[in-house]
């Protein structure tokens, strides 16, 4: 805050005392015709003033250069109000009221959202379980009953029951922190279970599978694990044509162990690449081919962050996706050879 800018603003104070001081001056002068006395008069007048204009500018310079310097430096805006001291002039005062206000508000209608998406996500994980019972039996009864039809229609189930965990996966993803637990998980024990869930695919694709070095202990939770492989072997599974191949492999080293999933589809185009994390992106490929959501990769993507595990995917003769597992201080990779 500027002495130049609080002079602007006090223009009407400053303007309205100019012409009070004439006044004065003038009636002394008519009245007295002492020189002596509208000099003095005129001087004391002038003194009050502009003590009474420093003492209101230095104030008010010191509060509002705090309450700019808070601002600039705190991360948390909402408690700039418990920042700053206690000013001594009214308007001052009313600025931080308003701000008390403004954040006991943001405050209480935070605590709603988070009420609203706790019920949303306790209803969503609900349904998804009611749902699951139905889609598991109905899956059976075409595993029972072999036929080319009931064999389409189980395709189907797995699809549908592929989309209602992304729905679980996404409801949960924001708060994965709470609803996970880091041990020992054995890659080849996933990798077979995911296997294991898409043996109808593999077996009518005629997908030769390739599996190799899993005999290896990793750090991570494992119901997120098989969620982000199976999102992974969906997609190869999607996209396989001619002569179709799947290979399964990890490489461990000092620092991390890597597991690789490659297959020899179509890939991905190369200026989709950077965008396959994205939310909602879906690729060239998934536009002419599938119905794709764009949520399986981001869903991939943000649990691979919040896990702490790294992926990355590129082409080579089809998609090779590498899920890449950190071995830290605290986690010591065991090999069970």
């Amino acid at each position: 805050m500027s002495f130049k800018h609080y002079l602007k603003d006090k223009t009407f104070a400053l303007t309205l005392f100019s012409l009070v001081t004439m006044l004065i001056i003038f009636i002394i002068y008519v009245f007295t015709k002492s020189l002596y006395l509208m000099a003095y008069v005129g001087f004391l007048l002038i003194l009050a003033f502009t003590i009474t204009l420093a003492h209101d500018y230095i104030r008010r310079k010191n509060f509002y250069n705090d309450l700019l310097n808070v601002l600039k430096e705190i991360d948390n805006k909402a408690l700039i109000h418990e920042m700053l001291i206690n000013p001594t002039f009214i308007d001052g005062k009313i600025i931080l009221d308003v701000l008390y206000e403004t954040n006991k508000y943001k405050i209480e209608e935070i605590a709603k959202a988070k009420i609203h998406q706790k019920n949303l996500q306790e209803f969503i994980e609900m349904w998804v379980h009611e749902i699951k019972t139905p889609l598991a039996s109905a899956s059976l009864i075409m595993e029972n009953n072999p036929s080319n039809i009931n064999h389409e229609v189980q395709k189907e189930l797995l699809k549908l029951n592929d989309y209602v965990e992304q729905i679980l996966f996404y409801a949960r993803s924001e708060n994965v922190e709470k609803d996970y637990l880091i041990k020992k998980v054995s890659l080849e024990t996933v990798i077979n279970k995911v296997i294991l869930r898409y043996k109808q695919d593999f077996i009518l694709k005629k997908i030769n599978l390739e599996l190799s070095n899993l005999d290896v202990l990793v750090y991570t939770d494992t119901k997120w694990l098989e969620f982000i492989i199976g999102q992974i072997i969906s997609n190869s599974l999607k996209y396989v044509e001619e002569n179709p191949k799947i290979k399964i492999y990890a490489k461990t080293n000092k620092e991390e162990v890597t597991l690789y999933l490659e297959d020899n589809g179509i890939g991905i185009e190369r200026s989709d690449l950077p965008r396959i994390f994205d939310k909602g992106f879906t690729g060239q490929n998934g536009r002419k081919s599938y119905n794709s959501t764009g949520i399986g990769l981001y869903l991939v993507k943000q649990l691979c962050d919040k896990l702490g595990h790294n992926i990355v995917i590129y082409n080579n003769h089809g998609t090779t996706v590498k899920l890449i597992f950190p071995i830290g201080s605290y986690t010591k990779l065991n090999n069970t050879k």
